[in-house]
């Protein structure tokens, strides 16, 4: 699912770029794979239904407790969290979109570092962190402030893989960036591994496909994905 590149053992050399992680992700077995296709599909229909009857602001009061304030304070590092990729090697709109964002905090002087984690979610597909950092150059990020995690395939695997790089730099507390209703649950896996967390959310993409957009589909996605990682024991 991932190439191995060189680990990450040393602080930022402000000469050199900065490796990306090495640390294998724990593969979906086939039938996670299939269980997973099919609860995305499900959830997308009922969006897209949701969308055409009118229905779609349900989402904002189904997702009102998931939403985590803004809390945007200078840290040592800003982490963005990716949102998928397209198997051309193409981030989502949404991953995009939370690229941006932590870029412009990091140009505003929030951080220093900027953390960008994804690997390969599905067989075939390339790691998203490496398709987020040709983002952030391209928004001109030198390469000495970027940090790839490439090893994650769930956002449990986001938290602990970043927090052992940040554990490397004697970091324990970071702005992170994901999207409004993501935040719950992704706060609540990176301070299980004792990291502090300032909630960045990055605002909505503005050309997502149109199951993925709606507040519905957005909002029945993180509470199914909150009792999942209950019931596993990740959060």
């Amino acid at each position: 699912m991932n190439t191995d590149t060189q680990a990450q053992n040393e602080p930022p050399d402000p000469k050199q770029p900065a490796a990306a992680s090495t640390r294998p992700a724990a593969r979906y077995g086939p039938r996670e794979i299939r269980a997973r296709r099919r609860a995305e599909e499900i959830i997308e229909r009922i969006g897209r239904r949701a969308l055409l009857a009118g229905l779609d602001p349900l989402g904002r009061w189904l997702g009102a407790p998931l939403r985590q304030d803004s809390d945007l304070v200078p840290a040592p590092a800003i982490v963005v969290l990716g949102a998928g990729i397209r198997s051309t090697g193409v981030p989502s709109p949404t991953t995009c979109a939370r690229v941006r964002h932590g870029v412009g905090l990091l140009q505003a002087g929030f951080a220093d570092l900027l953390v960008l984690s994804g690997g390969a979610r599905r067989p075939g597909r390339p790691p998203v962190a490496r398709a987020m950092a040709v983002l952030a150059r391209d928004l001109g990020v030198p390469e000495n402030r970027l940090i790839l995690e490439d090893g994650s395939s769930r956002t449990s695997e986001n938290a602990a893989m970043v927090v052992a790089l940040l554990r490397e730099r004697q970091i324990d507390r970071v702005l992170l960036v994901t999207t409004d209703l993501h935040m719950c649950r992704a706060r609540r896996c990176f301070e299980r591994h004792g990291i502090r967390i300032h909630p960045a959310p990055a605002p909505a993409a503005v050309d997502e496909a149109p199951g993925r957009a709606s507040l519905v589909a957005q909002a029945l996605h993180e509470w199914v994905g909150l009792a999942y990682y209950r019931a596993r024991g990740w959060i």
